[in-house]
């Protein structure tokens, strides 16, 4: 009977996470912030957590972050967008919108010139607060000496990523047992499919996406990409050569969306409509999850790194965290992988990515944990899964989420 009622849950459950899919047109407009895309802010403030079965108490977490807020990521990007404004403004072709556009570009400019990929001062903030957000939810599993690592990948930013949360976390509780990882040795556990990684399976089985369109053919459908940069210029191929405008038209999307990230005013939102807007997310959106769902089970000795981890901890009986920090195009993987809040659906038409995919859920500082629960009355080890702060759903069958068990877990996403 057990087993039976199980098998319900867990099909409500699927139906529950489908339901929860949003209306994304309106929903992107109803929180214009969500158009930054993977350029979005994750959310460090409180949120409400479910409270624990009776017996119950949190012991472990097992993490995986991706780095904070920072500069622009492209290497020649800010100085894509300066060449062409410069070059319009030598030739009388910038429009009155294009000439303020100038203004505000040029003053922030010496700022960003040499910060491409850095860690922003928001993004180091950031990861502090989710540091301090972590222990706050759950203080118990961060006593004095509590077993603290930490792996991060190769790159500078998520070096500082990780000391900043670090850092935060021993802000909380200076007496915490606690170290940093860096090195290759690491990367299966962080970026399994990384070049630089010297142990990367190469034979892991790709997931092709079942639709026909290309990147290209929908960007093709979906933006206009002269009338966006008509706004700058007077005589757009003058400036821009056609094989070129989509190229800049991203550029400045992602200028404009990279905002978040730095401490500043400005704004440059203003070049695009709320309708050009939705349309150019939804084109990153759809790169997003073409790119990821092709490889995404490549990802696969990550959660093998989560479940050995865990498995150590619940057998030594220690208290603590194992952190791990990457990158936007590791832990979407992660999470088709997972298959959280839908997000392993495997979509039959492309005007359909929207609806299980969004990047917003992939954001600066995105972060998924894994929170483990024993019972000195029960044996049997229960886990939630928190993705950016809130309570998600797993596709496993349990009677008391947003808590499953392990040993299911393990069941299903073991090798």
């Amino acid at each position: 009977m057990r087993r039976i009622l199980l098998s319900v849950l867990f099909a409500a459950a699927v139906l529950v996470a489908r339901a929860q899919q949003p209306d994304i047109d309106a929903h992107l407009r109803a929180h214009p912030e969500l158009l930054a895309g993977t350029d979005y802010l994750c959310p460090t403030g409180p949120a409400t957590l479910t409270k624990a079965p009776k017996g119950y108490k949190p012991f472990y977490i097992s993490h995986y972050g991706r780095h904070g807020a920072r500069y622009a990521w492209q290497s020649d990007l800010y100085e894509k967008i300066r060449e062409a404004l410069s070059s319009a403004a030598e030739s009388d072709n910038l429009t009155e919108l294009g000439a303020d556009y100038k203004r505000r570009f040029d003053s922030l400019y010496p700022e960003v010139r040499y910060r491409v990929g850095d860690l922003s001062y928001r993004g180091w903030k950031q990861q502090e607060k989710l540091a301090e957000r972590m222990y706050l939810n759950f203080p118990k599993i961060f006593p004095d000496g509590a077993e603290v690592r930490a792996w991060t990948s190769t790159s500078t930013r998520c070096v500082m990523t990780m000391s900043a949360f670090c850092q935060g976390l021993k802000g909380m509780n200076p007496k915490i047992d606690l170290f940093e990882n860096f090195g290759k040795v690491f990367l299966p556990a962080i970026l399994p499919q990384d070049s630089g990684n010297p142990f990367r399976d190469k034979n892991f089985e790709q997931t092709p996406v079942k639709f026909d369109e290309t990147w290209a053919q929908y960007i093709q459908r979906t933006v206009d990409s002269k009338a966006i940069l008509a706004r700058l210029f007077k005589d757009v191929d003058k400036t821009v050569p056609a094989d070129k405008q989509w190229g800049l038209v991203s550029y400045l999307w992602f200028f404009a969306a990279g905002m978040n990230s730095l401490e500043t005013s400005l704004d440059f939102r203003d070049l695009f409509t709320t309708d050009e807007l939705v349309a150019l997310w939804k084109v990153d959106d759809f790169q997003f999850y073409a790119e990821a769902w092709a490889t995404h089970l490549g990802y696969q000795p990550i959660v093998d790194d989560i479940i050995a981890k865990a498995d150590d901890r619940i057998a030594a009986g220690r208290v603590g965290a194992d952190l791990r920090f990457g990158h936007d195009y590791t832990i979407l993987p992660l999470m088709m992988i997972l298959d959280v809040d839908g997000m392993g659906h495997d979509v039959e038409r492309s005007d359909d990515i929207f609806t299980w995919c969004q990047t917003y859920r992939v954001p600066m500082g995105a972060n998924i944990q894994l929170v483990f629960y024993r019972s000195r009355r029960y044996p049997e080890i229960l886990f939630k899964v928190l993705l950016n702060g809130e309570e998600a759903h797993l596709p496993l069958a349990t009677d008391l989420w947003p808590y499953y068990s392990w040993d299911a877990f393990k069941a299903r996403y073991g090798r």
